[in-house]
C-alpha cells in the first residue's frame, strides 16, 4: 500500500475501494445467501496465516500515526488511538502471544474486535482480505503446545491450503489478556 500524503491520495484510495466493492458485491451477496457457506478474514501473524470469522470483527484499518503510549502497561499494549472520536486501545497480538513485538510497516493492520464488552484493536502483521468457503470450519481439539493453540477454534481447507481459525472470543475471555497493567 502506498503512503497517503495528500488529500488526492486519500480520494484515489477511496475510489479504488469503492470500485473493488462494486465488483465483488454481487459475489459476496450470492455467497452470503448460502446458509452453509462461511466467510472469514485472512491475516498473517509471525509468518503464519490465520482466519477469523467475519462476524468477530468490526473493522480493519492501517496503524494510526497518532498514538498515545499507555504508562504502566504490559509490553503488548501498543497504545491508544482516537478512532472517530472514540479512544481505542490497541494491543500487539504477536507480542501478547509470542513475546515478540511487531515490526510496523505499510502492511500492518489493526483489527477491531467485535465483542459486546471489549472495545479494542489488535495489531497484526498483515490482512489479506476476505476468504469465502463452501462449508463451516471443522471444530478440532488443538494438539499443538504452541502459545497460539489455546486461541484456535478449528481449521478449514480450500484448494490444498489449510488455515487455523483464530478465536477472538477465546482471547477476550483470557484473564491474562484482560489484565494489561504491569
Amino acid at each position: 500500500m502506498t503512503r497517503l500524503n495528500t488529500t488526492q491520495d486519500v480520494i484515489q484510495l477511496l475510489k479504488e475501494i469503492e470500485r473493488r466493492n462494486q465488483q465483488g458485491g454481487t459475489r459476496l451477496s450470492q455467497q452470503s445467501a448460502r446458509q452453509d457457506g462461511w466467510t472469514a478474514i485472512d491475516f498473517k501473524l509471525a509468518k503464519l496465516n490465520y482466519l477469523i470469522p467475519l462476524t468477530d470483527t468490526r473493522e480493519i484499518f492501517p496503524v494510526p500515526q497518532q498514538l498515545t503510549k499507555v504508562p504502566k502497561s504490559k509490553t503488548w499494549v501498543y497504545g491508544i488511538a482516537n478512532l472517530r472520536g472514540e479512544l481505542l486501545p490497541i494491543l500487539d497480538l504477536k507480542c501478547f502471544l509470542l513475546g515478540q513485538p511487531s515490526k510496523i510497516n505499510n502492511r500492518s493492520r489493526i483489527i477491531v474486535i467485535n465483542h459486546p464488552d471489549i472495545y479494542s484493536g489488535l495489531l497484526v502483521d498483515e490482512v489479506f482480505g476476505l476468504k469465502h468457503f463452501q462449508s463451516q470450519p471443522k471444530q478440532t481439539m488443538q494438539q499443538s503446545d504452541s502459545a497460539i493453540a489455546a486461541y484456535l477454534n478449528g481449521n478449514i481447507a480450500q484448494k490444498d491450503v489449510n488455515w487455523d481459525v483464530f478465536s477472538f472470543q477465546k482471547l477476550a475471555s483470557d484473564q491474562r489478556f484482560l489484565n494489561a497493567a504491569k
